[in-house]
């Protein structure tokens, strides 16, 4: 059987619902209403633009994966938060501020929702949780934490969420699916050497795949960079092709 929220988490989702209803600008949950047709999207990282370029359609799941999963989630909630949007995020409890802020998020739109100190919420708790974070977040960040939920729970947020024109950014979090999927290949440290050398940066490839996605998109980026942060990586020039030796002219004997 599973265990109701307790009174004190009901008073935090609602503290949230009240703060956020009246600040998320056109919103999906906090405004309560339809979404005009111009707003059905929400937009991305700049670096994520060459591989998103519309941005991300509200309704959507955008699903995560791979070592870099909870970065590629943080660029993903990035564009949304700096835009006006809240985000809301569970099941990913060790999430550290200091990183989603290197990352883009704007940290003051950002609420974690967590379990209480020495309980696990089981489906129906995520269920009401989940459904309470709909209606006050534009965008959900959910992590493996959120893996817990049975697959009728997930399918009934997911709906909610396109009724509410919400995101969701899974984490390692399957039962959700994903109209987007984002993941990283091509993994290397700059900066080390054979048993020698410090860390100084790491080249990787995103990777997005989907069913509005035709083909796989590639997009190589520092993450991170030297400085910590997220930049793509520059096109190499194009080669100088050597000039062409000078062809002698034939002299032709007139007169």
């Amino acid at each position: 059987m599973a265990r109701a929220v307790t009174v004190e988490q009901r008073a935090q989702l609602s503290a949230v619902q009240a703060r956020v209803g009246g600040t998320v600008p056109g919103g999906g949950g906090g405004a309560g209403g339809m979404v005009a047709a111009k707003d059905r999207t929400l937009p991305v990282h700049e670096v994520l633009a060459p591989i998103l370029p519309q941005g991300v359609q509200r309704g959507s799941v955008v699903a995560c994966t791979g070592p870099l999963a909870v970065s590629l989630a943080l660029l993903a909630a990035a564009g949304p938060s700096r835009s006006g949007c809240w985000v809301g995020v569970a099941g990913l409890p060790a999430l550290g501020l200091g990183a989603a802020a290197e990352l883009g998020v704007a940290v003051e739109r950002l609420v974690q929702v967590a379990e209480p100190a020495g309980r696990t919420w089981a489906d129906g708790d995520w269920a009401e949780v989940l459904g309470a974070m709909v209606d006050g977040f534009d965008v959900l960040l959910l992590g493996p934490g959120a893996q817990r939920v049975r697959a009728g729970t997930a399918r009934r947020v997911t709906a909610r969420l396109q009724a509410r024109g919400a995101i969701a950014v899974c984490v390692d979090a399957p039962v959700f699916g994903g109209d987007l999927r984002l993941t990283t290949t091509g993994h290397r440290w700059m900066g080390l050497g054979d048993g020698h050398g410090v860390a100084r940066a790491r080249q990787v490839e995103a990777v997005l795949e989907g069913r509005r996605v035709p083909r796989p998109r590639h997009l190589p980026l520092w993450l991170p960079g030297r400085d910590g942060g997220v930049r793509p990586v520059p096109a190499p020039a194009p080669a100088e092709q050597p000039a062409e030796p000078a062809r002698p002219v034939a002299l032709r004997r007139t007169g």
